[in-house]
């Protein structure tokens, strides 16, 4: 079944990482391109100054629209509107004969149990020990509690002697133990022991013999009305906002039903009405609860009005106003964002060009001056390399001047800021004495890198094959 498969792809996944090795030319070469250093100059064209001064006309905007439908492609949507009701906004006085009302009426909620803080030593022995067990285990408990009896330590008592693994080694400690936490037997020897008391017969219960110790007695009983009095304020305070919501909600959804208008409506009631578009949002069966305003609205026939909500920030009323079917929504609604998209292109294509240009004249010219007359920003990094990054660089313009020639200066770089151009000022090769001390761990690393890669092929040809099924967990299929 399902444990021999996985023991057999275990096997297999075994053979195949076994089968890699690790080369002292690997080794080096890995160690080299940790280690090896670089410093460069840096040149930044950055994009926001180029976004902010770039226009976009009404036909650039027509036109990325019609080739770039999908980016504002939107999905069944309703033009809502709505009115919540907080139970926030009704703030209820609660009188104090209305606290002592319910802490007598719901007296158990403030009853705290007795408690014992006890300590044991247990033999264990089954239910059906048999008598030769049940004699061995009893002598045994009563043999500890002769000799607690006689002053030896308890907890020294319950680290030499107690069958009970999760206690013995804290002395035979149990903490503090409530009336209906333990089992009956227990229970009865323990609360009839006082402070101090060990029990003086050993006490059978479902796991074997017992040896009990007490050592402070908590008296169980009722929370004064003074300490309760708080939290049952803001209980019933917090009920009566509920309730005084919940009454206002209803009160206020028939004329908001029954009026043409409303918003207008809404306002003479002195609410304060929104109005906004809803859309659906795809959840994972099972994972995310459904949003109970979307499926008002969605459940809703237009020009339908919701009973009450219950949301998280209140009751709300709602209206269905509008349905508006998924695709592509008129320019005019979306020219802000179709605008915005038109200036990051145009500007992305102006700094690519600017960047070129920097690169093309900095390699007949100085680098500095080229970089000011381009208008960039730029500056110079400390020696960095694969093992000790640079801190001003992001990872793509550190990873291109890693891989050009000391003297060169690397193709534009594109980043979230704008565009880098990079000149490699020097390259300093490692020590390769350091290799050594860094031997273990670059060779585990190597090691794992290579057999996962080994792995990952062996099932790709073997998927490719198809004549091995390979029972992998969902998460881990390639």
């Amino acid at each position: 079944g399902e444990i021999r498969r996985e023991l057999t792809r275990a096997k297999v996944e075994n053979a195949v990482r076994s089968g890699v090795k690790v080369s002292e030319t690997e080794l080096a070469q890995a160690f080299r391109l940790r280690r090896e250093e670089v410093r460069v100059a840096w040149a930044l064209i950055e994009l926001p100054s180029i976004v902010a001064a770039t226009g976009a006309t009404d036909e650039e905007i027509a036109a990325y629209l019609a080739q770039h439908p999908d980016e504002f492609r939107q999905p069944d949507r309703r033009r809502v509107q709505y009115v919540t009701i907080s139970a926030r906004d009704f703030v209820t006085p609660v009188s104090d004969a209305d606290v002592e009302k319910y802490y007598h009426e719901h007296a158990a909620e403030f009853e705290s149990p007795r408690q014992a803080h006890a300590a044991h030593i247990l033999a264990r022995v089954g239910e059906t020990g048999g008598s030769e067990a049940d004699d061995k285990a009893r002598g045994k408990i009563a043999d500890a509690i002769r000799r607690a009896k006689a002053g030896e330590d308890f907890a020294k008592l319950a680290k030499e002697l107690s069958d009970d693994p999760g206690s013995a080694s804290r002395g035979g400690d149990l903490g503090f133990v409530g009336k209906g936490e333990v089992v009956p037997q227990f229970e009865q020897a323990l609360f009839a022991l006082k402070k101090g008391e060990v029990s003086a017969e050993p006490v059978r219960t479902p796991f074997g013999f017992h040896a009990i110790k007490v050592f402070e007695v908590k008296e169980g009983g009722r929370k004064p009305l003074k300490e309760a009095a708080a939290a049952i304020k803001s209980k019933l305070s917090a009920e009566a906002a509920e309730r005084a919501a919940k009454a206002k909600a209803d009160q206020i959804r028939p004329p908001l039903q029954a009026a043409k208008d409303f918003v207008a409506e809404a306002k003479k009631l002195g609410l304060r009405p929104i109005e906004t578009t809803m859309a659906r949002v795809d959840r994972v069966a099972g994972l995310a609860a459904p949003d109970p305003l979307e499926e008002a609205a969605f459940g809703l026939s237009i020009g339908g009005t919701s009973a009450p909500v219950a949301t998280p920030v209140g009751l709300v009323v709602l209206k269905s106003v509008e349905a508006i079917p998924a695709g592509v929504p008129p320019v005019a609604e979306i020219k802000d964002k179709v605008t915005a998209s038109v200036k990051r292109q145009k500007a992305e294509t102006a700094a690519m060009e600017r960047a070129k240009q920097l690169a093309a004249d900095a390699r007949a010219g100085d680098f500095g001056a080229v970089a000011k007359k381009a208008g960039a920003t730029a500056g110079e990094t400390p020696r960095f390399s694969r093992a000790k990054p640079a801190e001003r660089l992001p990872g793509d313009a550190m990873l291109a001047a890693l891989q050009t020639p000391a003297g060169q200066l690397s193709a534009p770089v594109k980043a979230q800021q704008g565009y880098y151009v990079l000149k490699v000022l020097e390259r300093v090769a490692p020590d390769m004495g350091g290799l050594q001390a860094e031997r273990d761990k670059l060779l585990k690393e190597i090691l794992a890198q290579k057999q996962s890669l080994a792995w990952e092929s062996w099932l790709a040809g073997a998927r490719a094959n198809a004549k091995i099924e390979t029972h992998l967990p969902a998460s881990r299929r390639g």
